[in-house]
């Protein structure tokens, strides 16, 4: 958990500036790291921290493709006592089952938004925006006046941030490092108007 402790480290600071992003020209130029906008996996294990409202939880957080465009997404105890269980398809978001603590609106409204941005739900590639600074290339999506940001190395190599942006204000800042298995191996999570943190570190299995 050391790598998720010196994320969050990172992200207060982060969290005090304004996004490079805001800073850069738009480019004319076709997207180049496209395809990481795709998240392309069979099943993977993470060892997962949810923080929220003064509520922690721990254990394990099971995604797992059931189908073209469809993920079960499961979140459980080491004893398999479940805390929630969500699915996303085509169709749209289920919750399946969750415990009372997270059975509200809003926190699952939040749940559905982090999740769904960390598979790269309802990307239309033609509404990409293109933005390149000097180590790091930026894809803009947007929606009324929430924006949301990816950003990748210069390579392509993987997804390093994504932040969610609403009337120019950074709401929710994600940390991924490199893909194992198409997913990435740590994720932190950070929402910047309330305490709620989520922080996933793979197991290998």
């Amino acid at each position: 958990m050391r790598n998720l402790l010196l994320i969050s480290m990172l992200t207060v600071s982060w969290g005090c500036k304004q996004p490079a992003y805001l800073q850069l020209p738009q480019t004319d130029a076709s997207t180049p790291c496209l395809n990481l906008l795709n998240a392309e996996f069979k099943t993977v294990l993470y060892n997962g921290h949810i923080n929220v409202v003064g509520n922690h939880l721990s254990g394990l957080l099971l995604f797992k493709q059931t189908g073209k465009d469809s993920t079960r997404v499961v979140f459980s105890t080491e004893m398999g006592i479940k805390f929630f269980d969500f699915e996303f398809t085509p169709a749209g978001f289920k919750v399946i089952y969750c415990i009372d603590k997270l059975n509200k609106k809003v926190i699952l409204r939040q749940l559905e938004k982090d999740i769904g941005l960390l598979l790269f739900q309802n990307i239309i590639p033609n509404n990409i925006k293109n933005y390149k600074g000097t180590n790091e290339i930026y894809m803009g999506t947007s929606s009324g006046k929430a924006e949301t940001y990816y950003t990748t190395d210069s390579s392509c190599t993987h997804i390093k941030r994504i932040e969610d942006v609403y009337k120019g204000k950074l709401k929710i800042l994600f940390h991924l490092t490199e893909l194992k298995g198409g997913m990435p191996d740590s994720v932190y999570i950070d929402h910047k108007n309330y305490e709620f943190n989520i922080s996933l570190k793979q197991i290998q299995r």
